[in-house]
C-alpha cells in the first residue's frame, strides 16, 4: 500500500556503542494512509516506546527513512533545524492521561498550541469549537478540566491533537485509563476523526479490547517489525 501520510524505512536506533550498545530498532518498516487508523502492538521492551519517539521526532534515530506524506523529514539524518516546528505542524500527539491545563477551561486548552504558532486568538477559539462540536464536547466548552470526565478529557485531547490539522497523530495507550465501551468509543472516534480530516493515526496500545477493531496492525519485537491485516 502507498502511504501518503507516513511512513518509515528500515529505521534503525542504537543507544551507545561497542558492547554495551543497545539495538532499539533493527530496520522497523511502516506505512500508514491518510484516513487510517493502525495499531502498533508488541512486549514491553520491544522497541515501541523507541518507534513512538522517533516518529515524533522527539528522539532522532541512528538510521533509515521517515517520510510525512511527500516531505522527507528523516533519511540518516534530520532534514530541517525546526523540530520544534515540525512537531507542531506536521504531528498531533494523545497520550494515556489527557495533560490538559488545569487552569484553562477547555476551548483554550484547545486553541492553546495554535496560539502559540501564530494564530490569532478569535480564529484559534473558533477553530477550536468548530473541533469540540466534531467530538461532542461542545457544551462543556467553557469548562474546566476538573469539572470533566474521564471520557470527556479524553475527547478534548483528541481536539487539541486536531487543532493544527496535522498529517499524523501518535496516539500512546490512549483507551487505558477507559473502561471497555468508553476504550471503544474512543476508537471509534479516532476512525471518525481520521476520515474526517484525512490524518493517518497510529495507536500504539496494550489494550486488547480494542485491538480486535483495527483492520491493520504492526507487531513489534525485538527491533522490527510484522504487518498484519485484521480485517478488508
Amino acid at each position: 500500500m502507498v502511504a501518503d501520510g507516513i511512513r518509515i524505512e528500515s529505521l534503525v536506533k542504537t543507544y551507545g556503542s561497542g558492547d554495551t550498545a543497545v539495538h532499539a530498532l533493527r530496520g522497523a518498516d511502516m506505512a500508514v494512509a491518510k484516513g487510517e487508523v493502525v495499531g502498533l502492538i508488541g512486549p514491553s521492551g520491544s522497541g515501541k516506546s523507541t518507534l513512538l519517539k522517533c516518529l515524533g521526532a522527539v528522539i532522532e534515530p541512528t538510521s533509515g527513512r521517515m517520510t510525512i506524506g511527500e516531505r522527507v523529514i528523516y533519511d540518516n539524518g534530520w532534514q530541517t533545524r525546526d523540530l520544534r516546528a515540525l512537531r507542531r505542524d506536521l504531528i498531533g500527539f494523545i497520550f494515556q492521561a489527557p495533560y490538559l491545563i488545569p487552569f484553562l477551561d477547555v476551548t483554550d486548552n484547545v486553541a492553546l498550541l495554535p496560539m502559540l504558532a501564530g494564530t490569532s486568538n478569535a480564529e484559534a477559539r473558533k477553530n477550536a469549537v468548530e473541533l469540540l462540536e466534531a467530538l461532542d464536547v461542545a457544551h462543556r466548552a467553557k469548562a474546566m478540566p476538573a469539572q470533566l470526565s474521564g471520557g470527556e478529557q479524553q475527547r478534548v485531547s483528541i481536539a487539541r491533537a486536531l487543532v493544527n490539522r496535522p498529517p499524523v497523530i501518535l496516539a500512546d495507550e490512549p483507551t487505558a485509563p477507559l473502561d471497555g465501551t468508553r476504550a471503544l468509543a474512543v476508537v471509534a472516534l479516532l476512525n471518525d476523526m481520521a476520515v474526517r480530516f484525512d490524518t493517518a493515526i497510529i495507536v500504539v496500545t496494550h489494550d486488547e479490547k480494542i485491538i480486535p477493531t483495527f483492520r491493520r496492525l504492526y507487531h513489534i519485537r525485538d527491533g522490527t517489525t510484522v504487518e498484519e491485516i485484521v480485517s478488508e
